[in-house]
């Protein structure tokens, strides 16, 4: 993905230096130093940006999406079964689910032994991903403006100003590996 980046700015920085070589056989004036050092200074913005903040662009995050093998959905509920959900079987592990038969789209997130946290993973501002951070205890947009929410949904502090809507999850008293949360 890095080597995207690299080779979108570099044909970037050709085209533009194409245009002004044009624009300098008409407009006399700029030197062509400080046209090289506008342009880098232009594209190694567009580079980190992209890089550091690709979900940005894209509006989506790193979390994981879950096979659609691994839950079932019905009578309003979701129910995942967590022996075929690795990354939910340690703390701190998260996972999206993206399914069409859901009303919006879910982050589940493990944060503790036996506590999950789910909440819908679009950020109010502007649709991009939220993304969980275990060691911060709160989803946080994937996007550069960084939203922050807390475990609940409830908004913290960021441009998005709303909170994410939050649903039901607990462990099947009948079978400790069944996570069954309420849409």
């Amino acid at each position: 993905m890095k080597a995207l980046y690299v080779a979108d700015t570099l044909q970037a920085i050709s085209v533009i230096e194409e245009v002004s070589n044009r624009r300098r056989q008409s407009m006399p004036g700029i030197s062509r130093r400080k046209f090289i050092t506008g342009i880098a200074v232009a594209g190694s913005g567009a580079c980190v940006c992209g890089l550091g903040g690709c979900a940005t662009f894209t509006k989506i995050g790193r979390t994981p999406a879950i096979s659609a093998g691994a839950y079932v959905l019905g009578n309003n509920k979701v129910k995942i079964d967590l022996i075929k959900v690795p990354e939910l079987g340690k703390i701190g592990g998260s996972v999206k689910i993206t399914d069409s038969g859901l009303s919006q789209p879910i982050i589940i997130a493990r944060n503790s032994e036996a506590e999950y946290a789910v909440v819908s993973i679009k950020c109010p501002h502007r649709g991009v991903e939220v993304e969980y951070r275990h060691t911060d205890k709160q989803f946080r947009c994937a996007s550069l403006g960084s939203s922050s929410f807390a475990m609940d949904g409830a908004y913290k502090k960021g441009i998005a100003k709303k909170s994410l809507s939050k649903f039901n999850a607990k462990l099947d008293p009948l079978d400790k590996n069944t996570l069954i949360i309420s849409i």
